[in-house]
């Protein structure tokens, strides 16, 4: 894609820097040919195929209809050698993604309720003019940092894929999935009807990674993610934050209802549950009243859909980079049993190998804030007490997953497999022993990304590692290895 330097000129727009890329341009600061103003240009080079430059003027045509305090607004749009352009209000701020790599355990609940509520007047304001957005996410959601006195505003943007609710009434198709699949709503994915519940779902789902830090469904490959949204339990932002209201359960759960009749009608009315569910005192020993608007019966499904969704949230877990205090240095010498009363009962032997690495509780955190939960070697979650030949603990921390695998029988793991994807390995040699890395990069949905490959001699030969993350092999195996406490 062409990228434009600082006093470029498009459209008698003086481009001052590049605010940020997205899929369908590059977002610009520029001044204004006329007024005394600075406006946000979004900018499609040339090159795009039909159906990107369809959507691109539709956006402009359909989020310019759209004049509210929680919308960006749109001023005008057009063309300028064969450039598509849309000038837009400009946010001096940044999106919630972004606030989210400031904060990777989740925001304060209070804070990420406020944001919920804000975009959630914005998108009630779309869907009363006949709009729905379909690709509401952290991402779409910019925030205008508030005063000393004020609150920080939220205002959704990027109506790129948006379609009208007359156009919305029919099914759409199967296998053509435009919205973004970490927050796509089941009747996206299976080719369902769409409505205004369908922002809804992924409104919930942006609730819960920023209460969490986490993707609602994290899953490897994008058919996974896809398969999650439609048949998983649904996420519990308290399994991954024991710490938060325990009635954002609830509200998570029917906002992202795998049913569009189970869900709130409104966005307005997820903002209103989520906002009393932050003021809900127990209502007797480790017990909480429902969220406001459920009933009785469906009190029983969230709540089962909630305990049945602890172990898979966790399982595959959260996805935001982070720093901790850990840092160089030779790790204890690990056991090669498990202690008997581990806090991780039959997944103990993992943690014993790697006590530095990993969290010593199925509640804490281990290196770089890693998160870990019980799988078996398909990366289903399992409870601590299963016993498996293989067990393995699935641990993320953001753009880092690692899954920690050993042997019950301690019998060895086979070496490293050296293929032609390869891009370098080495044999290792540190005070905790030897053993041999591999690195690599492979395709993610498009987007290239690192894994690391760990073997280990000796005493903990009978265990390995694959950490994905990063850009690429290389990359990867330069921000995480040097420092990782193995």
């Amino acid at each position: 894609m062409r990228t434009f330097g600082p006093g470029a000129v498009v459209a008698g727009y003086r481009i001052e820097r590049r605010i940020g890329t997205g899929g369908m341009g590059s977002v610009y600061l520029a001044q204004h040919p006329r007024l005394p103003r600075k406006d946000a240009l979004k900018i499609l080079t040339p090159g795009a195929d039909a159906e990107f430059r369809a959507r691109f003027l539709r956006e402009a045509e359909l989020a310019g209809r759209l004049d509210h305090p929680n919308i960006v607004t749109i001023y005008d749009c057009g063309s300028d050698a064969e450039m598509l352009w849309i000038a837009m209000q400009f946010v001096d701020g940044y999106d919630a993604a972004q606030l989210l790599k400031q904060h990777a355990r989740g925001l304060p609940a209070e804070r990420a309720v406020a944001i919920v509520s804000g975009a959630a007047r914005g998108l009630d304001a779309a869907h009363r003019a006949g709009l729905l957005h379909r690709d509401v996410k952290p991402a779409n959601i910019l925030i205008e940092p508030g005063t000393a006195a004020g609150a920080d505003r939220a205002l959704v943007t990027d109506f790129g894929i948006a379609r009208t609710t007359t156009e919305s009434t029919g099914p759409t198709a199967v296998g053509k999935v435009l919205a973004t699949l970490a927050f796509a709503a089941p009747e996206q994915i299976s080719g369902g009807v769409l409505d205004e519940r369908t922002d809804v779902y992924a409104l919930g789902g942006t609730l819960y990674q920023l209460l969490t830090g986490a993707a609602p469904f994290p899953r490897e490959t994008a058919a996974a993610v896809m398969h999650a949204h439609l048949t998983a339990p649904r996420p519990v932002p308290s399994a991954i934050d024991p710490s938060l209201p325990p009635a954002l359960d609830s509200v998570v759960a029917r906002a992202m209802s795998q049913h569009p009749g189970d869900r709130y009608a409104g966005c307005g009315e997820l903002a209103a549950a989520a906002v009393a569910a932050l003021h809900e005192e127990p209502s007797g020993p480790g017990r909480r009243p429902r969220a406001p608007g459920t009933t009785g019966g469906r009190r029983g499904a969230v709540l089962l859909a909630a305990v049945a969704g602890l172990a898979a949230v966790v399982a595959v877990a959260v996805m935001v980079t982070r720093t901790t205090d850990s840092g160089p240095g030779a790790p204890d010498a690990p056991s090669t049993s498990a202690a008997a009363g581990s806090p991780w009962q039959a997944f103990g032997v993992i943690v014993d190998a790697f006590p530095t690495l990993l969290p010593a509780t199925p509640s804490g955190r281990g290196y770089q804030d890693l998160r870990c939960t019980a799988s078996d070697d398909k990366s289903k979650a399992v409870p601590i007490a299963e016993v498996l030949d293989l067990p393995v603990l699935v641990c993320s921390n953001g753009d880092t997953t690692l899954w920690a695998t050993c042997n019950s029988d301690h019998s060895t793991m086979p070496a490293v497999e050296i293929t032609d994807k390869s891009q370098g390995n080495e044999a290792w040699s540190r005070a905790s022993g030897t053993g041999t890395a591999e690195w690599k990069t492979f395709d993610s949905d498009g987007k290239p990304r690192g894994q690391l490959n760990i073997r280990f001699d000796a005493a903990r030969g009978f265990c390995k590692l694959r950490i994905t993350g990063a850009n690429s092999g290389r990359e990867l195996y330069d921000q995480w290895w040097p420092t990782a406490p193995i």
